[in-house]
Parts: structure tokens; sequence; C-alpha cells
């Protein structure tokens, strides 16, 4: 079996701040170095569960964080970033199971540690309703090509998150939020451990889970900083303003979701 690997660094044991995920970050060598190492802890699990390949797609800020000399090298490496932008770009029908590493709440988590939704110009995003995060956008993705997210490892409002939207899912948690700034966190070696056993057990058992799949249209809405930026969102076909900082439109599939997503999102961002 082919497992993906999506791994983010805000999630990650030992990251707290900007010093850590900003590559301006005085600590960020140290961050870089145990994303690397989490993600090499669920390539042992996987490799341990079954798998026969496996493919890691880096998923934060210049998606170049990971040395290629660092990663395990059971598994292939996608640095960068493809035309979607997302962060499960590289996924398809092969793939029999999605770990999403180094994850965080969404935005507006109150102890979500560094909580946010892909980046400051996002102030809220629902799905259908409902307010979702990078962990549901990820398994949208994934879900429509088929492949289940069996394992979200990150803190535990993540992981609260992550259960709500995905019955089933294994999570490690190697850090509890005190607030958005601080939090509890393991010995670095024990939430790798943790993450190797889960990771190992999430592979196992990948049949069982079923991938996500809301039922289409997918209601796609946007909150954004300024209504300046909702105005010029609104410019696109198919999109309506509803109120004075959020549009919304209705997508067909989750693939026209994450494009839609993107050029809001990109729009909204130069206003």
């Amino acid at each position: 079996m082919k497992v993906f690997i999506s791994a983010d660094i805000e999630g990650v044991n030992g990251v707290m701040g900007e010093t850590h995920w900003s590559s301006q970050g005085s600590a960020y060598d140290h961050a870089r170095a145990w994303m690397a190492e989490e993600v090499n802890a669920a390539v042992r699990g996987a490799c341990a569960g079954g798998a026969s390949e496996i493919v890691v797609k880096d998923s934060h800020g210049p998606g170049t964080n990971i040395l290629a000399h660092q990663l395990d090298p059971r598994a292939q490496l996608i640095s960068g970033w493809g035309p979607l932008h997302s962060m499960v770009e590289g996924v398809d029908e092969s793939f029999g199971a999605a770990f999403l590493v180094g994850y965080h709440a969404k935005v507006g988590t109150e102890r979500g540690v560094l909580s946010h939704t892909i980046g400051s110009t996002v102030r809220g995003l629902r799905l259908n309703g409902e307010a979702i995060g990078e962990t549901a956008l990820s398994a949208l993705y994934c879900g429509h090509h088929g492949v289940p997210v069996v394992l979200v490892t990150g803190d535990d409002e993540l992981a609260a998150e992550a259960q709500h939207f995905l019955p089933g899912v294994a999570t490690a948690v190697v850090k509890w939020g005190l607030n958005r700034g601080s939090a509890r966190m393991l010995p670095l070696a024990q939430g790798r451990a943790r993450i190797e056993e889960a990771a190992a057990e999430a592979t196992a058992r990948a049949g069982s889970i079923e991938p996500f799949r809301p039922s289409l249209p997918l209601g796609l809405e946007l909150d954004v900083p300024s209504a300046a930026a909702a105005a010029l969102c609104a410019l696109v076909p198919g999109v309506e303003r509803t109120a004075d900082c959020t549009v919304a439109c209705s997508c067909g599939d989750a693939v026209e979701y994450v494009r839609m997503f993107r050029v809001l999102l990109n729009l909204a961002s130069t206003a």
C-alpha cells in the first residue's frame, strides 16, 4: 500500500513561535530538523504497518523545510508548491492512506498552538456551513481521490478537530496548548515514539477508514480581512458577497473548492 504524508511545522513538538516556523527565525534550523524527525517517525511506522511506498509532501511555508539527506531513504520527497498550492498536492487514486504530520488547529481556536488557516488573510473558512481548517481542507482533497486520512499529529486541539471531521482517524498528540502561544510538550523522543506507534496502527487498519467526502455541491464561505478584499473577491463569476467581509460560492467537487479557495485567497491578499 502507498502512503502519502503531508507535513506542516506548527504542530511539530517543540515548535512554539515565529522563531521556529519562520525561515528567518533564530531557531528555525532546530524546528526543521524536528519536523524531519517526526516525518521519519511516521515513515518508520508506516513501513511497520505494511506500507510499500511512501511519498512526503513538504507543506509549510516555501515547501523546502525538509532537507533531503535528513529524510528516511524509504520515502520520496515533494518540495515546493504545485499549481493548486495544496498541502496534499501529489496525492492520487494510487494511494491507500494519508497522514497529516505536524498540523495545527483552525483559525480562531483559542488553545490551538499557533492556530491559523493557511495565513493571516483567512479570518474564517467554512465548508457546507461548518468552520474548517487545514486538516479538513487536506482531507477533502484526499477524499476526492478516494484516499482516507488515517493519522493526524499535533496538539490536543488539533486532535479533537480531526476526530470531529474524520471518524476513526488515529491521532498522536505531542503537545497540549495553554493558549495560542504556549504549550506543555512531551520530550522529543517520546513524541516521536508516539507518532511511530500510531502510524503503524493507522496503516494496518487503513482499509477500515472511509475517505472524507461531504455531500455535493460544496458550499465555500470565506471571511477576509476587509470590505475591500471582499469586494474584489466578489468580482469572480459565481462568487457572492454575503456580508461586509465574507464571500461565498458553490463548488461542484473538492478540486473546484480548492481551486476557488486559492483564487479568492490570492485576490484577498492583494486588497
